[in-house]
């Protein structure tokens, strides 16, 4: 039998392609690079904003295509271009932070624009550590709506983990927005436009690169990869990944292990293989 080997690959970074200090590893740049040599469609979507992409504006020299944000933007490394935009509106944000301050004691929020990023005084900063200390603006919530569109919504409350917070918080959001994280501790929401998420931008992505739902190998390990996985027609779910994932595709290795790069290579020799045995 013939070796299935997708078209495209697309994988989460934080806790799937990058390695737990933020890296791309020699075996995973090494990987990626023979993979699009071989004709195959490499991409990227990740919940970090285009701001945080430093790890990966030169892989192996591919400078890959990267969906962002969760969705809402996709960003070509290439050209510094954000091509696709999906910003939040700004009336159903207001509705949303009001009815989930009023759940919700204790909760503040983030507004993330993509090149910038604003929150409440009270919100509590994590993450890579910023390059540009101007991108970060604190204000109180309604100055912050007014700076331009936004893509995504973060909600923070330190007293509840993140699944925790998910549960109280999707009831009160319902259909509005979409609700995400990416988190397996404190308690952060990521939220969308409605409708928004990697999975409903790789499927237009791969639309218009003619690539359907079954050519494509996904990987990832949190909940905002949810989505994706069940799109894609061949999931990868890294060891590591929170339970809620575990269950929705093939469980290869960690993240510190350049798992992801491990599965290319295997595929790529695996191919080799079948055609030395198959040949046209």
């Amino acid at each position: 039998m013939s070796t299935v080997v997708p078209r495209l690959v697309v994988t989460d970074l934080d806790g799937t392609f990058l390695s737990p200090d933020g890296t791309v590893s020699e075996a995973n740049a090494r990987a990626v690079r023979d993979w699009c040599a071989s004709g195959r469609e490499f991409l990227i979507a990740t919940g970090r904003p285009v701001r945080w992409l430093e790890p990966v504006q030169d892989v192996a020299g591919i400078r890959p295509r990267v969906i962002a944000s969760n969705g809402a933007v996709v960003h070509d490394v290439a050209t510094g271009e954000s091509t696709v935009h999906h910003p939040i509106d700004v009336t159903i944000a207001e509705a949303v932070i009001a009815d989930l301050r009023a759940e919700l004691p204790d909760t503040w929020f983030g507004i993330e624009f993509g090149h910038r990023f604003g929150h409440e005084p009270g919100y509590r900063l994590g993450g890579p550590v910023e390059p540009h200390l101007p991108s970060i603006s604190t204000g109180e919530i309604d100055a912050l709506l007014d700076q331009g569109p936004f893509v995504k919504l973060l909600v923070q409350n330190l007293a509840l983990a993140a699944d925790e917070l998910v549960r109280r918080a999707e009831p009160v959001v319902g259909g509005r927005l979409t609700i995400t994280h990416s988190s397996s501790g404190r308690g952060l929401l990521e939220v969308s436009a409605a409708g928004v998420s990697k999975a409903t931008t790789l499927a237009r992505t791969c639309e218009l690169l003619g690539v359907s739902a079954h050519e494509v190998a996904a990987f990832g390990d949190m909940p905002n990869d949810r989505e994706m996985l069940a799109w894609a027609g061949l999931p990868h779910v890294m060891a590591n990944s929170h339970p809620e994932v575990l269950g929705l595709g093939r469980v290869i290795g960690s993240n510190s292990e350049s798992a992801v790069g491990a599965v290319l290579d295997q595929w790529l020799a695996d191919r080799v293989a079948d055609v030395a045995v198959h040949p046209q």
